[in-house]
Parts: C-alpha cells; structure tokens; sequence
C-alpha cells in the first residue's frame, strides 16, 4: 500500500477560511433573522475574525507581516467569546473584571512579535510560541466559564466548557513537538505544523457556533417559560392584592373541596363597610391601600391550607377546610383586630368589615355555598343599619 500524500497546507488553510466563513455567515445570519441577546455579536465577531486569520495565512509568503496579523486574529478566539459569555451571563461573577481580557490578549500578542522577530524564519519558535500562548487563552476562558453560576444546570455550558479544555490537549503535542524543533531547521513543516491539530481547532470553533445557538435558543426557551409564568400570575391572581382573582380562586376552591370532607368546610365572604366613602373622603389610592391591607391581613392569618381571594370591588372569599362557624368566626374576629393594628399604627381611620359565614353541605355547589354567604353578608350589612 503506497504511503499517504502528505496535505498541502495551503490547500488546507483555504478549506479552513471556507468552513469559517460558513460558521461566521451562520452566525450572522441568525443575529439578523432570530431575537438574540447581549453577547451574541462578540461570539459572530469572534468567528469572523477567526475566518480572516485562516486567510491571511495565505498571503504570508508574498507579505509575512500577514503571520502577526493572523496570529492576533486566532489568539483573540476564545477571548472575544468569554467578552461575550460575561454579557450574556452578565450576572455571574467572573474570576477577574473584564479589562484583563483585552490585556491578556495584548501581552500574548506582544510576546509572539517578539519571537518572530527575533528570527522569522524559525518555524519550530513561532509554532511553540502560539501553541502556548493559544492554550493560555483557551485555559484562562475556561476557568471563567468554569465561574458562570449557570454551567452546573446548562448542559450546552458543559458542553463548552469540555470543548475549551479539549483545545487545550489537543494543542499540547504540537507545542513539544515544536520546542524539539526551536532554533533548528525543520525538513518536514507538517511534523509540527501538524494538520490534524489545525482540523481539530477548526471542528472545534464550529462545534463552538453550534453551541453559541443553543445557548441563545436555551435562553430564548427560559424567556418564554418565565413570560408563560407571568402571563398565569396576570391571568389568575388580582394584581393589586396579589390574591386569586374569582375565576382562579373558584377553580381551587373547586378542587380542595373534592379532598375534603363533605360538610366539613366554611366558606366566608367578607368586605370593607362604606368603602366609597373611603375612596371619596381619601381619594383612590387610599382605597386601593385598604384593599392590600385587607387582604394582606386575611393572608397572614389564615393557614396554609386555608383559599382566599377578591371577588371584586371591595368583596373578598375565604374558603376554610375542615372548620366550623364558631371557628370561622374566630378567624374573622382576628382579620378585624389585624387590620385596626395596621390601621392605627399607620394613623389611619379605622375600617369596619362585615362577614358572612355558611357551612357548605355535602351537597351543595361552590356557586351554591357562595351566593349564600353573599347573602349572610348582605343580611349582616343590614342588620348594622349599613347600605
């Protein structure tokens, strides 16, 4: 079997620029198309750079000045990415502040110059020298991510953070393969160069777009959720009380009442008495705070297992489990005491509530057990004289 031809860097590299040019297009192409966040142009600016370092390979031997350039525009790869990861993950608290991200790319930078001319024509220097100023970038964006609050639940995180570390080894033969070759002449470049290495970073930095939009979609995906959450809170709970709204609060009642015993529960309605009044002598916000303090005062003393919620305007429903009236009364007598404190540690007027409690039977509705306890509460308005 004849021996393999070995690859034509040249070749190689324009393949390199080609494939990097597809994943920086992809990537603009979906910063121009989908909703992206804070990060994601560092990430397509990284591999649009990352693209013009493989060109500018191509030129070095008609202007070799083009070698410091694309080394610059490979080193700042994973730098430029980790700019990225701290605004997109602009609450996590990274190992160092941003600044040195920018410095450490300089000094890197500075360092390879220094190397290249000292002898350009030194292959196994140059070579040696960007393999371990690359794996310094690629180790040092590592320990940042490493630092993201997030990368425990993430599994796209994860997956970054084992692709940095994998750049990192699979660099490290070809930096001791060229520190054999520093200071002498290299006959074979590809010992060193070694393709195979150049083909693995490249397979990489695409890995790294795949992941770049997954964490996109992955935040685009927790939006949504939390967006779903808030539109449930709006739908179900009455934002000024913060307690369920009727619909919300007769679906729950409906389902606690199929757990408990039959006949064992108390439904109590309740409201401020001449709360016009209140809203006409104080104006709006004030009724608005009378609101919030009685239903605040209700949620505090009910327990746990106890449902309340605002039915609108000023009336309010409690269902209590497992209670009896006398029970219930008492826990009525407590929201009065609870909302005089407030009331008079704020130096407000008093308020005056009234009640109406019915124990629900075995047999009766939800809408059933409320339509009565709206009229106890009716008849315990009138019986004091109120309209």
């Amino acid at each position: 079997m004849p021996p393999l031809e070995p690859l034509h860097i040249p070749t190689l590299i324009l393949v390199i620029g080609v494939v990097l040019f597809m994943a920086a297009g992809i990537m603009t192409l979906v910063g121009l198309t989908q909703r992206t966040y804070r990060g994601f142009w560092w990430w397509t600016g990284a591999q649009w750079a990352n693209m013009f370092s493989a060109i500018g390979l191509l030129f070095h031997n008609s202007h070799p000045w083009m070698i410091p350039v694309s080394v610059l525009l490979s080193l700042q790869w994973p730098l430029t990415m980790l700019v990225g990861m701290r605004q997109f993950y602009v609450r996590s608290n990274f190992r160092t502040p941003p600044w040195v991200d920018p410095a450490l790319l300089v000094v890197a930078f500075c360092l390879y110059v220094l190397v290249w001319r000292h002898d350009p024509n030194d292959v196994g220097a140059r070579i040696a020298t960007f393999s371990l100023l690359n794996i310094t970038c690629f180790t040092y964006t590592a320990w940042q991510v490493h630092s993201i609050r997030d990368w425990r639940q993430s599994p796209y995180l994860k997956a970054t953070l084992c692709l940095l570390v994998l750049a990192v080894l699979v660099q490290i033969p070809r930096m001791f393969a060229a520190l054999n070759s520093w200071g002498a002449p290299v006959l074979d470049p590809q010992q060193i160069q070694q393709p195979i290495v150049l083909i693995g970073l490249v397979a990489a930095v695409m890995f790294s777009v795949y992941m770049c939009l997954l964490l996109t979609y992955e935040r685009t995906e927790q939006d949504l959720r939390e967006s779903h959450r808030q539109l449930r809170i709006l739908a179900d709970f009455d934002m000024l009380t913060h307690v369920p709204n009727r619909r919300h609060f007769n679906e729950m009642a409906t389902q606690t009442l199929r757990l408990c015993t039959p006949g064992q529960s108390v439904l109590m309605a309740f409201n401020i008495d001449h709360f016009k009044q209140v809203t006409d002598e104080s104006g709006h916000a004030a009724g608005d705070e009378a609101l919030k303090l009685v239903a605040g005062s209700a949620r505090k003393i009910l327990r746990s297992r106890d449902l309340v919620g605002r039915l609108g305007g000023d009336e309010f429903v409690a269902l209590l489990p497992d209670t009896t009236i006398k029970d219930a009364l008492h826990v009525a007598d407590r929201i009065v005491r609870s909302v005089d404190k407030e009331r008079s540690a704020l130096q407000q007027k008093p308020l005056s509530l009234s009640f109406g409690v019915v124990q629900i039977q075995p047999e009766e509705s939800l809408p059933e057990a409320t339509q009565r306890a709206d009229q106890s509460l009716q008849e315990a308005r009138q019986s004091q004289g109120q309209h």
